[in-house]
């Protein structure tokens, strides 16, 4: 029996999936825009002093609705749609393997172009990248896709509670103690440096004096490999557990699991994000203490225990019949899913690099809050007009073309 490696039809899609696509692009817009006016390696620099009450209480919203918890829904996704994708004829999932691997190929090229031409804060290389270790996944059974992704998500929390281990055992030796910091110190400098030096760059450099400091501030964010990708993975093998189980498709057979994800991811969720917020106001990430090993794992607690919160309640809504507006509004934003994530930097850097209209640095935390509601509000009828007219988003029918190696219907039919 031949697989069937033909492309899902629009017609084929689970609406729920898109909408909740659409709504994990507004997150991940969120908590991006902070970033895109600023330098990444702000990240690595904690939290500002002597904010305004605005920037503040904006700074709160973002750090405890928003951040962490749209990565961890789009990860799920991203394992949900994979387990559809390589289960399109059952019992037959190794012939269509090579085909998602030559899709992964091209999302690794799409993530590189990226980071080379846009932004440095790009998942869709590492999404690749974690999509090839998925795929050894695939015959797992339910029980070993939950321990693993457990496992997974503990590794983050483990090493950074190994590293603020490591430096207070060190700081009952002096000389190991002001070595240590004498460490943290550098680094910290070379943080700032970095951090100074793109911030003028962005704003006055050249388009190649542009890429050169994304290139560096790239290559920062590469231990999150270690401390941020695992959860990626974790969420990758859940959302696929979620597929085999059908618990999205047919949702309304699952309305009891939603309940108790929705007290689940209350109950822990809203104590987990206070506490992830009052550690990234005292700790720096890369300094090993207990406000770094809060930041951590609060980062990870209250990002899956919100995102359950969210989804269940979308879901319970969605079955009470009080959300079908919201969903239909969504859906093709989730549908553009890659095309409205580029989007996003494709207007972000228009707006905010010196080869463009030179706003870097200069919005505060409130304004971003608002250009993410203005450049998503703009996404969702511009989904639509899109979608009445051509069968999939720019990006997504270029991705589709290459990895079905043969030009796909593109302009909808009168028919």
């Amino acid at each position: 029996m031949k697989a069937n490696t033909n492309p899902i039809q629009p017609n084929q899609r689970i609406q729920i999936l898109d909408t909740l696509r659409g709504f994990a692009i507004l997150g991940i817009l969120m908590v991006n825009m902070q970033i895109f006016y600023k330098p990444i390696s702000s990240m690595m620099l904690g939290g500002e002093n002597n904010l305004s009450t605005i920037n503040l209480m904006s700074e709160f919203i973002v750090k405890f609705f928003f951040e962490g918890k749209f990565y961890i829904l789009f990860s799920f996704l991203f394992g949900y749609g994979f387990w559809i994708f390589i289960h399109k004829m059952p019992n037959n999932t190794d012939s269509i393997i090579p085909t998602y691997r030559r899709r992964l190929l091209f999302l690794l090229l799409f993530g590189i172009a990226h980071i080379v031409l846009l932004w440095a804060g790009d998942i869709l290389l590492m999404y690749a990248l974690f999509g090839f270790l998925l795929i050894l996944f695939r015959k797992k059974n339910n029980r070993s896709l939950i321990k693993w992704a457990i496992w997974l998500l503990s590794i983050p929390i483990l090493l950074q509670l190994i590293s603020w281990g490591m430096v207070t055992l060190a700081s009952f030796n002096p000389e190991s103690k002001d070595a240590v910091y004498a460490g943290i110190q550098e680094s910290t400098n070379s943080i700032k440096v970095l951090y100074e030096r793109a911030m003028n760059t962005y704003a006055n450099g050249s388009f190649l004096d542009i890429v050169a400091i994304r290139l560096k501030e790239y290559n920062l964010l590469l231990p999150a490999i270690l401390f941020f990708y695992p959860a990626v993975l974790a969420m990758f093998l859940v959302g696929a557990w979620a597929a085999r189980n059908n618990i999205l498709k047919d949702y309304e057979l699952h309305i009891p699991f939603f309940k108790r994800a929705f007290w689940w991811g209350l109950s822990i969720g809203v104590p987990a994000g206070a506490l992830y917020f009052t550690a990234w106001q005292h700790g720096k990430m890369n300094v090993p203490n207990m406000w770094s090993f809060f930041n951590t794992s609060m980062h990870i607690v209250s990002g899956i225990a919100l995102c359950a919160l969210y989804v269940s309640t979308i879901i319970l809504l969605i079955h009470k019949g009080k959300l079908k507006r919201f969903a239909s509004y969504l859906a093709p934003v989730g549908r553009m899913a890659l095309t409205n994530y580029l989007l996003h930097s494709i207007t972000c850097t228009t707006l905010f690099l010196s080869y463009g209209f030179g706003l870097f640095g200069k919005p505060e935390a409130w304004q971003g809050i608002v250009l993410t509601l203005i450049i998503f509000g703009l996404q969702i009828p511009f989904s639509h007009f899109w979608l009445k007219r051509f069968n999939y988003g720019p990006f997504e029918w270029i991705w589709r073309t290459l990895t079905y190696g043969e030009i796909q219907p593109f302009r909808k039919t009168s028919n």
